[in-house]
Protein backbone atom coordinates (compact mmCIF):
# COMPACT_ATOMS: atom_id res chain seq x y z
CA UNK A 1 0.00 0.00 0.00
CA UNK A 2 1.32 3.01 -1.48
CA UNK A 3 2.01 5.88 1.75
CA UNK A 4 0.34 9.62 0.96
CA UNK A 5 0.63 11.11 4.07
CA UNK A 6 2.91 10.53 7.39
CA UNK A 7 2.12 12.15 10.53
CA UNK A 8 5.11 12.69 12.90
CA UNK A 9 4.09 13.21 16.76
CA UNK A 10 6.65 13.92 19.64
CA UNK A 11 5.63 12.65 22.41
CA UNK A 12 7.05 13.69 25.90
CA UNK A 13 4.90 13.22 29.27
CA UNK A 14 1.37 13.47 27.64
CA UNK A 15 -1.44 13.40 29.35
CA UNK A 16 -2.63 9.76 28.71
CA UNK A 17 -6.06 10.45 28.15
CA UNK A 18 -5.63 13.14 25.64
CA UNK A 19 -3.28 11.19 23.79
CA UNK A 20 -5.06 7.93 23.56
CA UNK A 21 -7.78 9.97 22.21
CA UNK A 22 -5.04 11.30 19.70
CA UNK A 23 -3.86 8.33 18.25
CA UNK A 24 -7.25 7.08 18.51
CA UNK A 25 -8.52 9.98 15.92
CA UNK A 26 -5.62 8.87 13.68
CA UNK A 27 -6.63 5.27 13.34
CA UNK A 28 -10.00 6.44 12.82
CA UNK A 29 -9.02 8.43 9.17
CA UNK A 30 -10.64 7.54 6.22
CA UNK A 31 -7.70 8.05 4.13
CA UNK A 32 -6.09 4.59 4.65
CA UNK A 33 -2.60 5.65 2.92
CA UNK A 34 -0.64 7.14 5.98
CA UNK A 35 1.76 6.27 8.16
CA UNK A 36 2.82 7.55 11.74
CA UNK A 37 5.94 7.94 13.32
CA UNK A 38 5.73 8.77 17.08
CA UNK A 39 8.87 10.00 18.45
CA UNK A 40 9.22 9.90 22.55
CA UNK A 41 11.46 12.17 23.69
CA UNK A 42 12.50 10.25 26.56
CA UNK A 43 11.59 6.56 27.36
CA UNK A 44 7.55 6.49 27.79
CA UNK A 45 6.25 3.09 28.56
CA UNK A 46 2.61 4.25 29.27
CA UNK A 47 2.30 6.10 25.95
CA UNK A 48 4.15 3.15 24.03
CA UNK A 49 1.20 0.86 25.30
CA UNK A 50 -1.32 3.76 24.32
CA UNK A 51 0.13 3.19 20.75
CA UNK A 52 0.56 -0.41 20.32
CA UNK A 53 -3.20 -1.01 21.90
CA UNK A 54 -4.94 1.87 19.29
CA UNK A 55 -3.03 0.50 16.55
CA UNK A 56 -3.58 -2.95 17.11
CA UNK A 57 -7.17 -2.29 17.24
CA UNK A 58 -7.57 -0.96 14.05
CA UNK A 59 -5.28 -3.09 12.52
CA UNK A 60 -3.03 -0.61 11.29
CA UNK A 61 0.58 -1.34 10.92
CA UNK A 62 2.22 1.47 9.13
CA UNK A 63 3.84 3.18 12.14
CA UNK A 64 6.72 3.47 13.85
CA UNK A 65 7.85 4.17 17.39
CA UNK A 66 11.40 5.68 17.78
CA UNK A 67 13.19 7.12 20.98
CA UNK A 68 15.48 9.91 21.74
CA UNK A 69 17.43 11.33 24.66
CA UNK A 70 14.73 14.11 25.63
CA UNK A 71 15.91 17.20 23.85
CA UNK A 72 12.59 19.23 23.27
CA UNK A 73 9.88 18.66 20.63
CA UNK A 74 11.94 20.16 18.02
CA UNK A 75 14.70 18.06 17.99
CA UNK A 76 11.72 15.31 17.81
CA UNK A 77 10.10 16.59 14.90
CA UNK A 78 13.40 16.58 13.05
CA UNK A 79 14.13 12.93 14.00
CA UNK A 80 10.97 12.10 13.13
CA UNK A 81 11.64 13.55 9.44
CA UNK A 82 13.73 10.49 8.80
CA UNK A 83 11.14 7.84 9.30
CA UNK A 84 8.79 9.46 7.71
CA UNK A 85 7.35 8.07 3.89
CA UNK A 86 4.31 10.15 2.80
CA UNK A 87 4.16 12.23 0.03
CA UNK A 88 3.05 14.99 2.36
CA UNK A 89 3.79 15.29 5.88
CA UNK A 90 1.89 16.42 8.83
CA UNK A 91 4.11 17.26 12.51
CA UNK A 92 0.78 16.59 14.42
CA UNK A 93 1.28 17.37 18.41
CA UNK A 94 0.13 14.18 20.91
CA UNK A 95 -2.47 16.92 22.33
CA UNK A 96 -4.52 17.43 19.44
CA UNK A 97 -7.20 15.26 17.92
CA UNK A 98 -8.08 15.04 14.51
CA UNK A 99 -11.69 15.31 12.25
CA UNK A 100 -12.28 12.04 10.78
CA UNK A 101 -12.22 12.71 7.01
CA UNK A 102 -9.03 15.81 7.73
CA UNK A 103 -6.74 13.62 6.19
CA UNK A 104 -8.52 12.57 2.98
CA UNK A 105 -10.04 16.07 2.40
CA UNK A 106 -6.02 17.20 2.47
CA UNK A 107 -4.73 14.84 0.10
CA UNK A 108 -7.59 15.54 -2.23
CA UNK A 109 -6.70 19.26 -2.15
CA UNK A 110 -3.17 18.25 -2.74
CA UNK A 111 -3.86 16.40 -5.98
CA UNK A 112 -6.45 18.98 -7.33
CA UNK A 113 -4.12 21.71 -6.71
CA UNK A 114 -0.67 20.75 -7.87
CA UNK A 115 0.82 24.34 -7.57
CA UNK A 116 0.02 24.30 -3.29
CA UNK A 117 2.94 22.93 -1.29
CA UNK A 118 0.85 23.33 2.10
CA UNK A 119 -2.35 23.19 3.25
CA UNK A 120 -3.88 24.80 6.89
CA UNK A 121 -7.18 26.10 8.32
CA UNK A 122 -8.59 27.01 12.18
CA UNK A 123 -9.04 24.28 14.78
CA UNK A 124 -10.73 24.07 17.42
CA UNK A 125 -9.97 24.12 21.65
CA UNK A 126 -11.14 21.16 23.78
CA UNK A 127 -14.00 20.96 26.24
CA UNK A 128 -15.72 23.91 23.86
CA UNK A 129 -13.16 26.68 25.05
CA UNK A 130 -13.18 28.22 21.51
CA UNK A 131 -11.61 27.83 18.10
CA UNK A 132 -9.19 29.81 16.13
CA UNK A 133 -9.38 30.93 12.91
CA UNK A 134 -6.64 31.23 10.17
CA UNK A 135 -5.87 33.65 7.21
CA UNK A 136 -5.91 33.30 3.53
CA UNK A 137 -2.63 32.52 2.26
CA UNK A 138 -0.18 35.93 2.02
CA UNK A 139 3.44 35.66 2.20
CA UNK A 140 3.29 39.13 3.49
CA UNK A 141 1.09 38.87 6.38
CA UNK A 142 2.79 35.99 7.63
CA UNK A 143 6.13 37.93 8.03
CA UNK A 144 4.83 40.19 10.25
CA UNK A 145 2.55 37.37 12.67
CA UNK A 146 2.10 33.90 12.12
CA UNK A 147 -1.39 32.58 11.41
CA UNK A 148 -0.84 28.91 10.76
CA UNK A 149 -0.66 26.14 13.28
CA UNK A 150 2.05 23.44 13.13
CA UNK A 151 -0.21 20.34 12.88
CA UNK A 152 -0.54 20.76 8.94
CA UNK A 153 0.27 18.81 6.38
CA UNK A 154 3.11 19.75 3.64
CA UNK A 155 5.10 18.50 0.59
CA UNK A 156 8.42 16.67 1.77
CA UNK A 157 10.41 18.63 -0.83
CA UNK A 158 9.48 21.80 0.66
CA UNK A 159 9.30 20.76 4.36
CA UNK A 160 12.11 22.55 5.79
CA UNK A 161 13.70 21.68 9.51
CA UNK A 162 12.56 23.17 12.98
CA UNK A 163 14.75 25.92 14.38
CA UNK A 164 15.85 23.86 17.60
CA UNK A 165 17.35 27.17 19.38
CA UNK A 166 13.90 28.98 19.91
CA UNK A 167 12.03 28.93 22.95
CA UNK A 168 8.64 29.37 21.41
CA UNK A 169 7.25 30.88 18.12
CA UNK A 170 8.45 27.30 16.32
CA UNK A 171 5.96 27.49 14.22
CA UNK A 172 5.97 30.57 12.84
CA UNK A 173 9.72 30.31 12.09
CA UNK A 174 8.60 26.79 10.19
CA UNK A 175 6.05 28.47 7.93
CA UNK A 176 8.54 31.35 6.95
CA UNK A 177 11.18 28.64 5.76
CA UNK A 178 8.79 26.81 3.99
CA UNK A 179 7.76 30.17 2.00
CA UNK A 180 11.31 31.05 1.88
CA UNK A 181 11.90 27.48 0.22
CA UNK A 182 9.10 28.53 -2.58
CA UNK A 183 6.22 26.94 -0.88
CA UNK A 184 2.94 28.61 -1.28
CA UNK A 185 -0.39 27.61 1.49
CA UNK A 186 -3.71 27.23 0.73
CA UNK A 187 -6.52 27.99 3.15
CA UNK A 188 -9.70 25.50 3.73
CA UNK A 189 -12.10 27.18 5.87
CA UNK A 190 -13.21 24.91 8.92
CA UNK A 191 -11.88 23.57 11.29
CA UNK A 192 -9.17 20.57 11.18
CA UNK A 193 -8.80 19.01 14.58
CA UNK A 194 -9.67 19.94 18.42
CA UNK A 195 -6.47 20.49 20.57
CA UNK A 196 -5.75 20.96 24.90
CA UNK A 197 -6.29 24.74 25.47
CA UNK A 198 -2.45 26.23 26.65
CA UNK A 199 -1.87 25.89 29.94
CA UNK A 200 1.11 28.31 32.10
CA UNK A 201 3.52 25.32 31.36
CA UNK A 202 2.91 24.53 27.67
CA UNK A 203 5.34 26.13 24.74
CA UNK A 204 2.46 28.53 23.79
CA UNK A 205 1.61 29.47 27.41
CA UNK A 206 5.40 30.18 27.65
CA UNK A 207 5.54 31.68 24.69
CA UNK A 208 2.86 34.38 24.80
CA UNK A 209 3.86 35.90 28.04
CA UNK A 210 3.87 39.70 27.71
CA UNK A 211 7.08 39.37 29.62
CA UNK A 212 9.29 37.49 26.80
CA UNK A 213 7.12 37.87 23.50
CA UNK A 214 9.56 40.84 22.21
CA UNK A 215 12.66 38.95 23.03
CA UNK A 216 11.10 36.14 21.20
CA UNK A 217 9.65 37.69 18.28
CA UNK A 218 13.06 39.29 17.62
CA UNK A 219 14.39 36.10 17.64
CA UNK A 220 12.36 34.51 14.91
CA UNK A 221 12.60 38.63 13.18
CA UNK A 222 16.30 38.52 13.21
CA UNK A 223 17.04 34.91 11.68
CA UNK A 224 14.25 36.07 8.33
CA UNK A 225 15.62 39.22 8.34
CA UNK A 226 11.98 40.97 9.39
CA UNK A 227 11.95 44.76 9.15
CA UNK A 228 11.24 46.26 12.68
CA UNK A 229 7.87 48.62 11.31
CA UNK A 230 6.97 51.90 13.17
CA UNK A 231 3.47 51.71 11.74
CA UNK A 232 0.58 49.49 12.05
CA UNK A 233 -2.28 49.28 10.42
CA UNK A 234 -5.72 47.85 11.89
CA UNK A 235 -9.66 47.47 10.25
CA UNK A 236 -11.97 45.45 12.08
CA UNK A 237 -14.56 46.51 9.59
CA UNK A 238 -12.59 46.89 6.10
CA UNK A 239 -9.50 43.74 6.83
CA UNK A 240 -8.45 43.57 2.87
CA UNK A 241 -9.03 47.10 2.39
CA UNK A 242 -6.43 47.71 5.54
CA UNK A 243 -4.00 44.78 4.63
CA UNK A 244 -3.80 47.03 0.90
CA UNK A 245 -3.19 50.07 3.13
CA UNK A 246 -0.52 48.58 5.00
CA UNK A 247 1.13 47.24 1.97
CA UNK A 248 1.02 50.79 0.46
CA UNK A 249 1.98 52.13 3.29
CA UNK A 250 5.28 50.20 3.99
CA UNK A 251 3.48 49.12 7.33
CA UNK A 252 2.29 46.41 9.34
CA UNK A 253 -1.04 45.30 9.41
CA UNK A 254 -2.85 43.69 13.05
CA UNK A 255 -6.10 43.27 13.47
CA UNK A 256 -5.64 43.80 17.37
CA UNK A 257 -2.17 46.05 17.54
CA UNK A 258 -2.39 46.24 20.89
CA UNK A 259 -3.03 42.56 21.75
CA UNK A 260 0.36 42.19 22.64
CA UNK A 261 3.58 44.39 23.61
CA UNK A 262 5.16 45.88 20.57
CA UNK A 263 7.59 49.15 19.31
CA UNK A 264 4.46 51.05 16.99
CA UNK A 265 4.78 54.61 16.63
CA UNK A 266 1.84 55.35 14.84
CA UNK A 267 -1.19 53.25 14.37
CA UNK A 268 -3.73 53.85 11.51
CA UNK A 269 -7.13 52.58 12.03
CA UNK A 270 -9.26 52.71 8.70
CA UNK A 271 -12.68 52.83 9.58
CA UNK A 272 -14.21 53.18 13.08
CA UNK A 273 -17.82 51.86 13.95
CA UNK A 274 -19.67 52.69 16.33
CA UNK A 275 -21.92 49.48 16.39
CA UNK A 276 -22.46 48.12 19.97
CA UNK A 277 -20.88 45.30 18.88
CA UNK A 278 -17.57 46.55 17.71
CA UNK A 279 -16.82 49.96 19.67
CA UNK A 280 -15.18 48.45 22.49
CA UNK A 281 -12.37 47.12 20.54
CA UNK A 282 -11.79 49.87 18.26
CA UNK A 283 -11.76 51.99 21.16
CA UNK A 284 -8.95 49.58 22.99
CA UNK A 285 -6.92 49.97 19.71
CA UNK A 286 -5.87 53.33 20.91
CA UNK A 287 -5.32 52.56 24.31
CA UNK A 288 -1.60 53.33 23.99
CA UNK A 289 -1.44 57.45 24.98
CA UNK A 290 2.28 57.40 24.09
CA UNK A 291 1.81 56.20 20.33
CA UNK A 292 0.68 58.51 17.63
CA UNK A 293 -2.62 57.42 16.13
CA UNK A 294 -4.72 58.23 12.82
CA UNK A 295 -8.85 57.55 11.80
CA UNK A 296 -8.98 57.36 8.21
CA UNK A 297 -13.02 57.43 8.66
CA UNK A 298 -14.57 55.49 5.41
CA UNK A 299 -17.91 56.73 4.09
CA UNK A 300 -19.89 53.62 5.74
CA UNK A 301 -18.69 55.17 8.76
CA UNK A 302 -20.00 58.65 8.18
CA UNK A 303 -23.77 57.34 6.96
CA UNK A 304 -23.42 55.15 10.03
CA UNK A 305 -23.09 58.16 11.76
CA UNK A 306 -25.49 59.75 9.93
CA UNK A 307 -28.70 57.45 9.70
CA UNK A 308 -27.76 55.43 12.57
CA UNK A 309 -26.46 57.34 16.09
CA UNK A 310 -29.06 59.52 18.38
CA UNK A 311 -27.93 62.74 19.46
CA UNK A 312 -26.53 61.70 23.25
CA UNK A 313 -24.46 59.31 21.75
CA UNK A 314 -22.66 60.98 18.83
CA UNK A 315 -21.58 63.64 21.71
CA UNK A 316 -20.69 60.80 24.00
CA UNK A 317 -18.14 59.86 20.81
CA UNK A 318 -17.13 63.23 19.89
CA UNK A 319 -16.00 63.96 23.20
CA UNK A 320 -13.96 60.74 23.51
CA UNK A 321 -12.32 61.00 20.25
CA UNK A 322 -11.60 64.88 20.01
CA UNK A 323 -9.83 64.52 23.66
CA UNK A 324 -7.50 61.77 22.87
CA UNK A 325 -4.18 62.66 23.00
CA UNK A 326 -2.02 62.15 19.45
CA UNK A 327 -5.16 61.55 17.44
CA UNK A 328 -5.93 62.99 13.91
CA UNK A 329 -9.19 62.25 12.23
CA UNK A 330 -9.19 62.16 8.44
CA UNK A 331 -11.96 62.22 6.18
CA UNK A 332 -11.78 62.31 1.93
CA UNK A 333 -13.51 64.97 0.98
CA UNK A 334 -15.08 68.46 1.97
CA UNK A 335 -18.31 66.88 2.02
CA UNK A 336 -16.73 64.11 4.30
CA UNK A 337 -15.67 67.09 6.70
CA UNK A 338 -18.61 69.23 6.16
CA UNK A 339 -20.88 66.16 8.05
CA UNK A 340 -18.42 65.26 10.45
CA UNK A 341 -17.97 68.88 11.52
CA UNK A 342 -21.54 69.31 11.79
CA UNK A 343 -21.69 66.64 14.14
CA UNK A 344 -18.67 67.51 16.03
CA UNK A 345 -15.61 65.71 15.22
CA UNK A 346 -12.43 67.24 14.29
CA UNK A 347 -11.33 66.10 11.31
CA UNK A 348 -9.04 66.94 8.60
CA UNK A 349 -9.03 66.31 4.67
CA UNK A 350 -6.86 63.86 4.07
CA UNK A 351 -7.61 61.47 1.04
CA UNK A 352 -6.74 57.75 2.15
CA UNK A 353 -3.80 56.56 0.27
CA UNK A 354 -4.18 53.99 -2.46
CA UNK A 355 -1.22 51.58 -4.46
CA UNK A 356 -1.05 52.63 -8.26
CA UNK A 357 -3.39 51.22 -9.78
CA UNK A 358 -3.21 48.96 -13.30
CA UNK A 359 -3.77 50.69 -16.83
CA UNK A 360 -5.51 47.56 -18.62
CA UNK A 361 -7.91 48.02 -22.00
CA UNK A 362 -11.47 48.85 -21.44
CA UNK A 363 -13.94 46.20 -22.11
CA UNK A 364 -15.29 45.72 -25.88
CA UNK A 365 -18.86 46.41 -24.82
CA UNK A 366 -19.96 48.63 -22.29
CA UNK A 367 -20.40 47.48 -18.81
CA UNK A 368 -20.66 49.50 -15.21
CA UNK A 369 -20.22 48.36 -11.77
CA UNK A 370 -23.50 48.96 -9.54
CA UNK A 371 -22.22 49.91 -5.89
CA UNK A 372 -25.57 51.59 -4.43
CA UNK A 373 -27.48 51.90 -0.94
CA UNK A 374 -30.31 49.48 -1.22
CA UNK A 375 -32.43 52.53 -1.48
CA UNK A 376 -31.50 53.29 -5.24
CA UNK A 377 -32.02 49.94 -5.72
CA UNK A 378 -35.89 49.98 -7.85
CA UNK A 379 -34.44 53.17 -9.29
CA UNK A 380 -31.71 51.06 -11.18
CA UNK A 381 -34.13 48.27 -12.17
CA UNK A 382 -35.21 51.04 -14.11
CA UNK A 383 -32.12 52.36 -15.76
CA UNK A 384 -31.13 49.02 -16.49
CA UNK A 385 -34.19 48.66 -18.45
CA UNK A 386 -33.69 51.61 -20.16
CA UNK A 387 -29.54 51.04 -21.39
CA UNK A 388 -30.26 47.59 -23.43
CA UNK A 389 -26.76 48.27 -25.10
CA UNK A 390 -25.16 48.85 -21.39
CA UNK A 391 -24.18 45.76 -19.04
CA UNK A 392 -25.21 47.08 -15.33
CA UNK A 393 -23.73 44.47 -12.73
CA UNK A 394 -24.27 44.73 -8.91
CA UNK A 395 -20.39 45.08 -7.41
CA UNK A 396 -19.71 42.11 -5.35
CA UNK A 397 -15.91 41.24 -3.34
CA UNK A 398 -15.52 38.20 -6.44
CA UNK A 399 -14.73 41.50 -8.98
CA UNK A 400 -12.54 43.42 -10.44
CA UNK A 401 -13.29 46.91 -11.01
CA UNK A 402 -10.83 46.74 -14.34
CA UNK A 403 -13.59 44.30 -16.11
CA UNK A 404 -15.91 47.41 -16.07
CA UNK A 405 -15.88 50.63 -18.09
CA UNK A 406 -17.04 52.30 -14.96
CA UNK A 407 -18.74 52.72 -11.91
CA UNK A 408 -21.99 54.12 -10.98
CA UNK A 409 -21.95 55.07 -7.32
CA UNK A 410 -24.93 56.54 -5.22
CA UNK A 411 -25.03 56.44 -1.75
CA UNK A 412 -26.80 58.95 0.67
CA UNK A 413 -23.64 60.17 2.55
CA UNK A 414 -22.73 61.45 -0.43
CA UNK A 415 -19.13 61.19 0.08
CA UNK A 416 -16.24 60.27 -2.18
CA UNK A 417 -15.00 56.57 -1.67
CA UNK A 418 -12.29 53.81 -1.86
CA UNK A 419 -14.18 52.07 -5.29
CA UNK A 420 -14.24 55.51 -6.81
CA UNK A 421 -10.99 56.50 -6.22
CA UNK A 422 -9.71 53.11 -7.64
CA UNK A 423 -11.92 53.29 -10.84
CA UNK A 424 -11.07 56.75 -11.73
CA UNK A 425 -7.30 55.44 -11.08
CA UNK A 426 -7.42 52.53 -13.22
CA UNK A 427 -8.66 55.12 -15.87
CA UNK A 428 -12.50 53.92 -15.97
CA UNK A 429 -15.53 56.28 -15.56
CA UNK A 430 -17.51 57.21 -12.54
CA UNK A 431 -21.37 58.52 -12.66
CA UNK A 432 -22.07 59.50 -9.31
CA UNK A 433 -24.22 61.62 -6.80
CA UNK A 434 -21.13 62.44 -5.46
CA UNK A 435 -19.17 65.82 -6.65
CA UNK A 436 -15.85 64.34 -6.94
CA UNK A 437 -12.92 65.46 -9.28
CA UNK A 438 -13.44 64.20 -12.64
CA UNK A 439 -16.68 61.81 -11.96
CA UNK A 440 -19.68 62.20 -13.60
CA UNK A 441 -21.84 64.20 -11.17
CA UNK A 442 -26.22 63.86 -11.20
CA UNK A 443 -27.96 65.96 -8.77
CA UNK A 444 -30.00 63.00 -7.15
CA UNK A 445 -32.67 65.65 -5.01
CA UNK A 446 -34.37 65.33 -8.29
CA UNK A 447 -37.77 63.90 -8.76
CA UNK A 448 -37.22 60.25 -10.08
CA UNK A 449 -39.16 60.80 -13.00
CA UNK A 450 -36.02 63.38 -13.79
CA UNK A 451 -33.73 61.77 -12.02
CA UNK A 452 -33.37 58.18 -14.03
CA UNK A 453 -33.74 59.92 -17.44
CA UNK A 454 -30.61 62.31 -16.62
CA UNK A 455 -28.50 59.32 -14.94
CA UNK A 456 -28.99 57.20 -18.05
CA UNK A 457 -27.75 60.40 -20.06
CA UNK A 458 -24.60 60.75 -18.34
CA UNK A 459 -23.73 56.65 -18.09
CA UNK A 460 -24.12 56.61 -21.87
CA UNK A 461 -22.42 59.71 -22.48
CA UNK A 462 -19.26 57.84 -20.57
CA UNK A 463 -19.94 54.49 -21.56
CA UNK A 464 -18.16 55.28 -25.22
CA UNK A 465 -15.83 57.19 -24.42
CA UNK A 466 -12.02 56.50 -23.75
CA UNK A 467 -9.71 56.17 -20.54
CA UNK A 468 -10.19 59.02 -18.06
CA UNK A 469 -6.71 59.50 -17.90
CA UNK A 470 -7.13 62.99 -16.14
CA UNK A 471 -8.95 61.49 -13.58
CA UNK A 472 -6.35 59.00 -13.15
CA UNK A 473 -3.16 61.58 -12.78
CA UNK A 474 -5.32 63.73 -9.79
CA UNK A 475 -6.30 61.18 -7.51
CA UNK A 476 -2.40 58.93 -7.95
CA UNK A 477 -1.19 62.25 -6.78
CA UNK A 478 -4.05 62.89 -3.99
CA UNK A 479 -3.45 59.76 -2.99
CA UNK A 480 0.60 59.25 -2.76
CA UNK A 481 1.18 57.57 0.40
CA UNK A 482 5.11 59.57 0.63
CA UNK A 483 2.55 62.33 2.08
CA UNK A 484 0.58 60.27 4.58
CA UNK A 485 3.81 58.94 6.05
Amino acid sequence: MSTRLSFIVPVYKPNLDIFCKCVKSLCDQSLKEWDAVFVLDGPCDEAEKIIKAEMKKKKHNTYKIVVQDHAGAQRARNYGQEFATGDFVVHFDADCIIEPDTAKTWVEQFDKHSDVDFIYSGYKFLDEKGAIDSEHFDPYLLRVRNYISSCFPIRRSKMPKWNESLKSLQDWDFWLSAVENGAKGKYLKGYAFSTAYPDAGSISGQGCTNANWLERIDAVKKDHNLPERDICVSSLTNKIEGIALAKTLGADYQDYPNWKPHRYKTIIQLGFSFLPNRIADHISIFSDNEVAKVIFWTCDDITEIVSRLNYMAIKKYTILLNGMVNLVQCVEDKAAYDIMQAVGFNVVIRPLPMPEQPLVPLPEKPRFAVDIDSTYSAMFNTISQSLPDVELVPLTGALSLADFSGICHFHPDRTTSSNMKRALMMGRHVVSNVQAPFAGYVDDGKDFSELIPSIVEKIREQAYGPHQTAGRDYYSKITDPKGVK
